[in-house]
């Protein structure tokens, strides 16, 4: 499994530095810069506790069986490799580099089973959500954010609405109408970060060479720190474990 990780990291480590940037500026803490020289932060996030209580073990992307109408996603760990699903891992501090990429297909937020789909997304300020409802019953979309334009809009079936985000923030969107349905919706104001996936697995690309802190957002288990040196068009890997205090 590591060998399928490492070739499909090194084709996605070309594909990022082929990607550059002009002198933007990009918000009040950020610049954008050409980024030529980048290095890679590949690497995962596991969890070593016991998650039998809180976690729903997805075999794909966007399978949901019925038995997650029930159980908690805040722990969701790979039964395989203990690798940790939905941590937002990130670039702390960072004040310049590649562009920030403002997708041109929104990013979309699904309601199936009185669930979100996915449970976290990550984006860069500035960017569009589309929030769905795929269920055929009504729901709302709720949030309380601080810097943001706070919402709460009546959800009818197959209705889609779009929301921007301009400002960095952590955000709580949820449900009125079934307590238990919410996400996560993480802004940045760079582009330096990325939500792991089914294996625990992430990649930051196209990193100017320093000296960094990288830093892991769980729901349910909190943060972590570590410091990571990117060298000139070099992979570097770091591992975050979380475990059962």
């Amino acid at each position: 499994m590591r060998r399928l990780l490492l070739v499909s990291v090194l084709l996605g480590f070309f594909s990022c530095n082929s990607i550059l940037s002009k002198d933007i500026v990009a918000g009040e803490n950020y610049t954008e810069i050409e980024v030529t020289d980048g290095g890679t932060i590949v690497g995962e996030v596991k969890y070593m506790g016991d998650p039998a209580v809180l976690s729903l073990n997805l075999p794909g992307a966007w399978e949901l069986p019925g038995i997650s109408k029930t159980v908690s996603e805040k722990l969701v760990v790979n039964k395989i490799n203990k690798g940790l699903r939905y941590t937002v891992v990130s670039i702390t501090g960072i004040t310049k580099g590649k562009k920030r990429e403002i997708p041109f297909i929104h990013p979309i937020i699904d309601q199936q089973r009185n669930t979100y789909i996915p449970r976290v997304t990550a984006i860069s300020a500035g960017t569009t959500v589309d929030i769905l409802n795929g269920d055929e019953e009504l729901h709302t979309i709720h949030t309380r954010s601080v810097r943001n334009q706070p919402f709460n809009h009546g959800m009818a079936y197959k209705q889609r609405i779009p929301k921007r985000f301009d400002y960095p923030e952590t955000i709580k969107l949820f449900c009125d109408i079934h307590k238990d349905s919410y996400a996560w919706i993480i802004i940045l104001e760079h582009p330096y970060f990325a939500v792991t996936d089914n294996h625990g697995y992430f990649q930051i690309c196209d990193i100017p060479p320093g000296v960094y802190t990288i830093k892991t957002w769980h729901e349910e288990l909190g943060n972590l720190e570590k410091e990571v040196t990117v060298k000139p068009k070099e992979i570097t890997h770091v591992e975050f474990t979380y475990s059962q205090d």
